[in-house]
């Protein structure tokens, strides 16, 4: 999620931090047991409206590679409003889960979902490839106790005739920064661009170049260049631009981005998550970015789905990495007085404690995830006062309210945009995502 925010500038400290880790115990499943080398993608349309959402399948996809972690099949990380698991038909043996955002899920808390309209979104899944028949189960994060319950189940027969396994999209795909390292035990991220013409080819493979440069060079990531590829799938739209609605512009593009998403002027989305995966599908991923053409401020970032930044704005290098600790870190945003789209009480409930790593409602140094990194010295609450810049603390505002949520830093890239870090937990967060990616040996 983004929306605009106060310039601020602030110096805050950099700390190298391991304190997150993968270390729930859970018996993972031997990949080579149960999966190919393929992908599965299961094209799903979500549909519903606040208090009732429902699944469809469009299509099962096999895409050529499953580039993602052969190790930590079962997701010990806790983070997503949704998660998706994997059940051995045969054996009734879970193999594969993953937690997960959308924008759908998003879009429940709006006061159109609130006044019963419904919607429909694409919205795609992905698993390594099952040899053998499965059980798709989706869940839903309850609100009230955090816990998930079940929403929908497919049987999915992996040995059908009909699963597409070409791709609809063939594109040439610039390397930008390669670690050489397997797929499976690296964190490969692809850049989707939305807007660029064909006359913009020069443009899209500089803009490409350039944020990959912006990312490796940002800490946590630059401490992990070893471990991460980032590639360009040269993919061109018929017209440039972007779609701005309140302006009654529109433009052709190859995902359909768009900015004025649930009526806020600076949130750039797409609702075509089908195609922003065929594109995607022509390199190896694990991350998504979506590099839109436009000079105007805007972005997105939904966790395990993509990020999205425009490429000429004067913080378009903000927005980027800012969006990333969304999309790919599970950081929730830490400001509170701007205005955005949702009903703020529905988004984050009253008394629930959030699931994002970065803010709590917990006002107890031994219930705040991360008060084992408070000062004994460090006040709980932490007053918002620039002399604990440099302090872990318990700060409240966080969440879009500016009471009864709590960041853990003064300031962060997740809470103002300018030439900041993100900080020692959102980095901490993000450096456990990497692990998640990158451990492990090749199997």
């Amino acid at each position: 999620m983004y929306r605009m925010i106060p310039v601020f500038m602030a110096l805050a400290i950099l700390v190298e931090t391991t304190f997150c880790s993968l270390a729930v115990a859970v018996e993972q499943p031997v990949y080579k047991d149960y999966f190919s080398d393929e992908a599965l993608r299961v094209d799903l349309i979500h549909t519903g409206t606040r208090g009732k959402e429902y699944f469809g399948i469009d299509e099962l996809v096999a895409e050529p590679i499953w580039p993602g972690t052969r190790v930590h099949l079962i997701d010990t990380t806790d983070f997503g409003k949704y998660r998706f698991r994997v059940i051995d038909k045969a054996t009734k043996r879970e193999i594969f889960s993953q937690g997960y955002c959308t924008l759908f899920g998003e879009w429940t808390t709006t006061k159109e979902a609130a006044d019963g309209l419904w919607k429909s979104m694409s919205e795609p899944l992905r698993m390594p490839f099952p040899k053998a028949p499965v059980v798709l189960i989706i869940e839903l994060r309850e609100d009230s106790t955090g816990q998930f319950k079940e929403l929908q189940r497919f049987d999915i027969d992996t040995r059908s005739y009909d699963i597409r396994r070409d791709l609809r999209h063939l594109f040439e795909v610039d390397k930008l920064h390669i670690s050489g390292r397997d797929p499976s035990v690296n964190l490969d991220i692809v850049i989707v661009p939305d807007g660029y013409a064909a006359a913009d080819a020069e443009k899209l493979s500089a803009d490409g170049a350039r944020f990959a440069k912006v990312l490796i060079n940002h800490a946590p990531f630059n401490r992990h260049k070893d471990k991460i590829s980032i590639r360009l799938v040269k993919a061109f739209s018929r017209e440039s631009g972007v779609d701005e609605p309140r302006k009654g512009v529109y433009r052709d593009t190859i995902i359909g981005t768009t900015f004025d998403t649930f009526h806020s002027p600076r949130y750039l989305t797409t609702t075509d998550m089908k195609s922003v995966r065929e594109v995607a599908a022509n390199a190896p991923y694990d991350a998504i970015f979506v590099m839109v053409n436009s000079r105007r401020y805007g972005g997105g970032g939904i966790f395990n789905m993509y990020s999205v930044f425009t490429s000429d704005s004067e913080y378009s290098e903000y927005v980027m990495v800012h969006e990333f600790g969304h999309g790919f870190g599970a950081l929730a945003d830490e400001y509170y007085s701007s205005d955005t789209g949702y009903d703020e009480e529905a988004f984050y409930t009253k008394g629930a404690e959030p699931w994002e790593p970065n803010i709590t409602a917990a006002r107890t140094r031994k219930d705040i995830k991360w008060g084992h990194l408070i000062d004994a010295d460090t006040p709980i609450p932490t007053p918002n006062d620039p002399k604990y810049a440099d302090k872990v603390g318990l700060f409240e505002g966080a969440g879009y309210k500016a009471r009864g949520l709590y960041r853990a830093t003064f300031d962060s890239k997740m809470f103002h945009k300018g030439l900041l870090p993100f900080g020692l937990v959102n980095e901490a967060a993000i450096e456990e995502m990497i692990r998640y990616f990158t451990d492990g040996e090749v199997k």
